[in-house]
């Protein structure tokens, strides 16, 4: 039935297109004289800024102006509100070509740029466009903003914007792609992989692999339910990794449409984005359920503890989707901000390194009672180490230490590398068809209903109880 229902979702996904970069239009109107419209990372001599402008004339002269990503540029343009705007104008040089002045009259640097005045709705407009280049020792941000310092009736402005990084329009994940977002579906797997001239086919390749895990998972289960082993912790595993599949498919198709029309299908996106969250909250319900031996040393588990699990999974859940919503909902899109800067990252920051002590401090208890399953346990702490660390400390770091224009890519691909090895992580401690110690299981599931609260420590106990005697068992 839920799978039925994300179907359902997933079709309306597809039925519903919205606009988003790099391919940037639409109408402003404001009161002001000069306001903020998009901003892109170019790559030095590949990156081209078009225009397409249509406004009235009796809302002249309107300008365009183009700022990069330093102090004495953008920030101190946007940052300060008592600059006026030609306190905003004179932050930028003339020399540089960063002023487009959007009028018949005016001069333009190359001969693919013009306006003209037109008849509209029986009046006079301009309609300007041309394009720009950009020329960097690095990849750089740049801010787009409209302006008329001269104004007595603000700003009005029908606006189509085109911001690209290649000259060759096959040239797919570089043309419609800023640079920070360069082959985002490599580096969201794979950071360390460098970027590709065949891009698609690396993805490909490592959606392929996803589905191999996925397709081994499930000959796993068929076999674990065979042995009547197949447990309610290994479906938890299936659905997280069912989740995740999903989510990277949703991801990787509308990357793929972006790449084509510079649109893509953004609820794809974000269907994709909420389909991540579910699959890491139920990976975590996963790993403190395996810390208080669900499944594995008992068959239940107190009233107190499972308070305290749904109450933790209920605030990671929500924290997860409050650091989506942060993103689109309260940032601002004039300043370089990634969901990982907002309020709600910082909580799961906190949450994470309880979840760890926790798991840790319930791991332990587990193995004090039942030393049989002391390697099992040793290797899932020092997987859980790594698990609950690895998100923080690179936050830490992308915030703080890297370039704005790499900090998504390096988050995006960590959260992605955590989920997709404690996949592989898990499958190889619950292969069956290895005689490891390191398994976890040996209750059948149809021997369950026969315990109490607590497991016997083997399968041995489990002979002596069906057999009528207790006398091994604690």
């Amino acid at each position: 039935m839920g799978y039925n229902i994300f179907i359902i979702i997933v079709i309306f996904c597809f039925s519903i297109k919205l606009v988003e970069g790099k391919i940037s239009s639409g109408i402003l109107i404001s009161n002001n004289d000069w306001e903020y419209l998009d901003r892109f990372c170019f790559v030095s001599q590949e990156g081209t800024f078009k225009y397409n402008i249509y406004y009235p004339k009796n809302f002249e002269l309107q300008s365009i102006y183009m700022y990069y990503d330093t102090d004495n540029q953008w920030k101190a343009a946007y940052n300060n509100a008592s600059l006026t705007c030609n306190d905003r104008e004179r932050l930028l040089d003339p020399k540089n070509y960063q002023i487009i002045r959007l009028a018949p009259s005016a001069k333009f640097i190359d001969e693919h740029s013009s306006c003209e005045i037109i008849e509209k709705n029986n009046e006079s407009w301009y309609h300007c466009f041309g394009k720009r280049s950009f020329f960097s020792m690095r990849p750089r941000w740049w801010y787009f903003a409209i302006g008329n310092c001269d104004s007595q009736n603000g700003l009005y402005l029908e606006y189509s914007l085109l911001m690209t990084n290649s000259h060759n329009k096959t040239n797919r994940w570089k043309y419609h792609f800023s640079f920070d977002e360069f082959c985002k579906l490599i580096i969201k797997y794979l950071k360390i992989l460098p970027i590709f001239s065949d891009a698609l086919l690396i993805s490909l390749l490592f959606l392929f692999l996803i589905i191999v895990v996925l397709l081994s998972s499930i000959i796993f289960s068929y076999v674990l339910k065979k042995r009547k082993m197949l447990h309610i912790t290994f479906r938890l595993f299936l659905h997280s990794l069912f989740c995740e599949l999903i989510a990277s498919t949703l991801l990787w198709m509308h990357f793929d449409r972006y790449a084509d029309d510079g649109e893509g299908m953004p609820l794809l996106k974000f269907c994709s984005m909420i389909l991540r969250q579910f699959s890491i909250v139920l990976f975590v319900l996963l790993l403190f359920l395996i810390a208080k031996g669900y499944t594995i040393t008992r068959a239940k588990i107190s009233t107190c503890s499972s308070i305290k699990i749904v109450f933790f999974i209920s605030a990671y859940f929500i924290l997860r989707l409050l650091m989506l919503g942060w993103e689109i909902i309260i940032f601002d899109p004039a300043q370089i901000t990634y969901m990982s800067e907002s309020v709600p990252a910082y909580c799961i920051i906190y949450l994470n390194i309880c979840g760890w002590i926790w798991f840790s401090r319930c791991s332990w208890v587990t193995v004090k009672k039942y030393p049989l399953k002391k390697r099992f346990y040793i290797f899932m702490n020092i997987f859980s180490t790594f698990w609950f660390w690895s998100g923080p400390i690179v936050l830490i770091i992308a915030n703080f230490i890297l370039d704005n224009w790499v900090r998504e890519e390096v988050v995006q691909g960590v959260d992605s590398a955590i989920i997709t090895a404690g996949f592989i992580f898990f499958l190889i401690l619950t292969c069956p068809f290895c005689k490891a110690k390191h398994f976890p299981y040996h209750i059948r599931t149809n021997q369950i209903a026969n315990q109490q609260n607590n497991f016997p420590n083997n399968v041995y106990e489990i002979g002596a109880i069906q057999n009528g005697t207790t006398n091994n068992c604690a």
